[in-house]
């Protein structure tokens, strides 16, 4: 094997908000630029790139839907839509020079731990030329996130609709939707944004929805010149707005939570969401919106103008499913049938069938998918680190969805867990190989889905969090800010680590010096030398001066 090949280096799958953050962290703060990053986009921006329908949008306000370390000025609103988003992201892989890491349009097919060598053999696919070949690393990062692979319904008879037929994460903006019958069928968030804004210039638009929603008001204030100025010229003020918009969404999370409290506060928003939705559109759909289930069973929904669209004219609410799409349109379950020039299917994503679809090969010899299969569903430590899957580490994994708070937080968040847990060690030579134990992967799934049980994300309801075994493998149990705490500090007794060098503090010492040299640090660098050539040094002394290190550095 030749000697570059002993070096360190990593694999990112996926160039979304978990990939740019990576990204981010490896090159400026850890100083590592050994890293490529493959995304079968065309561009940098995931689900940003992905997803362009008419009305696509995010429901959270983009101060807090950022990076943290890429804090913009610039918002346009309170509520941003997808394109000043996707900008957004592609000025930030431009900022910090992350561009020239990353691999458009090459395919992830899948990868295999090779046990002699200690890498990961890494598939591609190049989506361009076709070819497809192998690339080797030490690390191998999954990045794909959640809402990337469409959920792909099958109606009987969609093969002979002579009409235009696209799923929303494949909007076809070469069929013109004007003066058009569009048909929408799904409930969720993307079809509560595809109505509204296709019926602006559609003939008709006739939703399908079996279900209703818990739809909420959804203020978007546009922001003035001095809301801009206070951004750009007192970055915390930002900040703290940012805190407050955070603190307030997880406060929100526990109406899902079977608290004496959670219950009054869930009841609560229930009858505001009734209220709302009775106030917004005819009383002939008050049953078929306001739901049975309680209310997070599925994600609620900040109204884009929806509830407003059904007073339109051209605008109609069928709450029944697809018995069969003919050549011409749809027949309801009921019988009911109407032509139709486009279908648009607003069917959600494979959120809990993770990393598919690639084909990953642990050091058992055994699939991910056919381990996870085995557990009744997908799982990881802390959504991070899978048992038999060494130097592997899954951003936006199993378990992590924050209820209501950002995608991008959990992202960072768990970002930040990975390069505790894993580069670090990897980059000091303290190990070599990191693999989770089964045993503390196991506990920590129980103990995750022993408190799910009772939450609203339990209830009786179909909803993107449950896959195909019964088992919710999408949420988090509790508040956002508690995921943080619970990974703030990795566990080592969690680990089997092997391949290290006793000197793994002399090389802790030389790549902090390298990165971030302060009379601080440096003082601190000497202790923690002087205790552990003196045998003085204890792993709970080595974490406190590590962490009392990384607090002088900034790099928490």
């Amino acid at each position: 094997m030749p000697v570059y090949e002993n070096e360190l280096n990593a694999i990112i799958v996926g160039a979304g908000p978990a990939g740019i953050a990576m990204a981010y962290r490896l090159k400026h703060d850890l100083g590592f630029e050994d890293f490529t990053i493959y995304d079968k986009l065309d561009g940098v921006g995931g689900t940003w790139r992905t997803n362009t329908y008419p009305g696509c949008g995010c429901d959270l306000k983009s101060v807090l839907y950022s990076f943290s370390f890429n804090l913009n000025p610039n918002w346009s609103k309170e509520l941003c839509d997808q394109p000043v988003i996707l900008q957004y992201m592609e000025d930030t892989v431009d900022k910090f020079d992350l561009r020239k890491h990353v691999h458009p349009l090459v395919e992830c097919i899948g990868a295999v731990w090779d046990g002699t060598l200690e890498k990961w053999e890494v598939n591609l696919r190049d989506l361009k030329t076709g070819i497809q070949y192998t690339r080797v690393a030490s690390v191998f990062v999954s990045a794909v996130g959640a809402i990337s692979f469409p959920r792909d319904v099958k109606f009987p008879g969609m093969e002979n609709f002579k009409g235009a037929m696209f799923h929303t994460a494949r909007w076809d903006h070469s069929v013109p939707y004007k003066n058009k019958r569009v048909a929408v069928i799904g409930s969720g968030c993307s079809a509560a944004q595809v109505v509204p804004a296709v019926a602006k210039q559609a003939a008709s638009v006739k939703q399908y929805a079996r279900s209703g929603q818990w739809f909420h008001d959804r203020p978007n204030r546009n922001y003035n010149m001095v809301d801009k100025a206070l951004f750009r010229y007192l970055p915390f003020y930002q900040r703290l707005l940012r805190l407050k918009i955070f603190l307030d969404a997880d406060e929100e999370t526990t109406t899902y939570f079977p608290t004496p409290r959670g219950l009054k506060e869930r009841r609560a928003k229930e009858e505001e969401s009734k209220q709302y939705v009775r106030s917004k559109v005819p009383e002939k759909y008050w049953d078929s919106i306001i739901p049975a289930f309680p209310l997070g069973c599925k994600r609620r929904i900040f109204d884009p103008g929806y509830l407003d669209s059904l007073n339109n004219k051209n605008v109609s609410l069928i709450p029944e499913g697809i018995k069969e799409i003919t050549e011409t349109g749809i027949i309801s379950t009921s019988g009911k049938q109407d032509d139709f020039d486009i279908i648009v299917l607003a069917t959600g994503f494979q959120v809990s069938q993770f990393l598919t679809p690639m084909h990953i090969v642990g050091a058992t010899g055994k699939a991910l998918h056919d381990q996870w299969a085995e557990c009744r569903g997908a799982q990881a430590y802390l959504g991070t680190h899978v048992h038999n899957f060494p130097n592997l580490a899954i951003l936006f994994g199993p378990n992590t969805f924050p209820a209501n708070n950002s995608a991008l937080f959990a992202c960072e968040t768990q970002v930040d867990y990975a390069i505790k847990s894993l580069f670090i060690p990897l980059l000091d030579k303290r190990a070599k190989v990191i693999e989770v134990r089964q045993s503390a992967e196991d506990r920590e799934t129980n103990a995750i889905h022993t408190k799910l049980t009772n939450t609203v994300f339990a209830g009786d309801c179909s909803n993107w969090y449950i896959g195909d075994y019964g088992r919710n493998a999408a949420s988090w149990p509790g508040l956002a800010r508690s995921f943080w705490f619970r990974t703030y500090f990795p566990d080592w007794s969690a680990f089997n680590m092997s391949g290290g060098s006793r000197w793994w503090p002399i090389y802790a010492a030389k790549r902090v010096l390298v990165n971030h040299a302060t009379p601080i640090t440096v003082a601190l660098l000497f202790s923690f030398i002087y205790l552990w050539r003196h045998n003085e040094i204890t792993t709970v002394r080595a974490s406190a001066l590590l962490q009392t290190l990384k607090y002088y550095l900034g790099a928490t």
